[in-house]
């Protein structure tokens, strides 16, 4: 799943949030993400959990009725493996630029409804340098010139922002078998390598080299942020003395659904 992993914490205080206005029973979160050319998998459906909870105890809803509507056509969605996850099990649904989306979410009673647009591409995407050598690291000390150099490798990606608009960045090894760059003791322990940045209005974002942790093919994107979900980022720090419902677009329940669109670009990590 492509989880946005800095939109995890927030949503475990927005579900926690609203104790008086819906019964704790009938409550429950929705956190749905649509992307362009790409199946549906990341409907998110979990319960809520009482503010005076210190951790979240929310838990994964796996029973719901969950529903897409595109151009009058209904598309019911099936419970994924992944526990409290829907997916559209089909080839007959596309997302695309401009495609307008209803979500329809009935659980216990209770139908939760929210609409998203997918926006448009990101658009000018380069990404600079598009191959970056690590040298060959062992398990004594680094020398001076070789901690330099590591300190000096910088990955940027540059795209077209006119409407200073919100964008994040995601890199991941697509190698069918990555090699890491570390020597074998540390490689054994490291998970195939995943990067998600926070969001930007901005036109670049830079990674140090030192983020990246195996060789091979990359694949670069640049996701096109709708508002509703930059809503939500820019009022995710909220002071614990003024807990107020931050933004939703979801009618009758709690939680985001909203669109991204993207441009890639792939990149090699390799050796000096």
């Amino acid at each position: 799943m492509k989880k946005i992993v800095f939109f995890i914490i927030y949503i475990v205080i927005f579900s926690a949030c609203d104790n008086t206005t819906t019964e704790p029973s009938n409550k429950f979160v929705i956190e749905a993400f649509l992307y362009a050319n790409e199946p549906v998998s990341d409907i998110y459906i979990k319960s809520t959990f009482p503010i005076s909870e210190v951790n979240d105890i929310s838990e994964p809803i796996s029973d719901a009725q969950v529903t897409l509507r595109k151009n009058n056509t209904t598309y019911p969605l099936v419970p994924s493996d992944s526990v409290g996850y829907y997916h559209y099990p089909d080839t007959d649904l596309t997302v695309e630029t401009g495609d307008v989306f209803q979500l329809e979410v009935t659980y216990e009673g209770v139908t939760a409804t929210a609409e998203t647009i997918v926006p448009t591409p990101t658009e000018g995407l380069q990404v600079m340098p598009d191959t970056m050598l690590f040298p060959l690291l062992g398990f004594g000390p680094t020398p001076d010139s070789v901690r330099a150099y590591l300190g000096s490798l910088r990955m940027t990606a540059t795209w077209d922002n006119p409407l200073e608009d919100y964008y994040y960045l995601t890199i991941e090894s697509i190698a069918d078998t990555p090699q890491s760059i570390f020597p074998d003791m540390i490689a054994s322990i490291l998970a195939r390598f995943k990067y998600v940045s926070e969001p930007t209005n901005g036109i670049s974002i830079t990674v140090p080299g030192v983020s990246f942790t195996s060789l091979g093919t990359h694949r670069v994107k640049v996701y096109h942020i709708n508002q509703e979900y930059v809503d939500l980022y820019l009022n995710q720090e909220q002071d614990s003395r003024d807990l107020n419902e931050p933004p939703s677009n979801v009618k009758n329940a709690l939680g985001i659904f909203s669109a991204f669109n993207s441009q890639e670009f792939l990149m090699e990590i390799g050796r000096l």
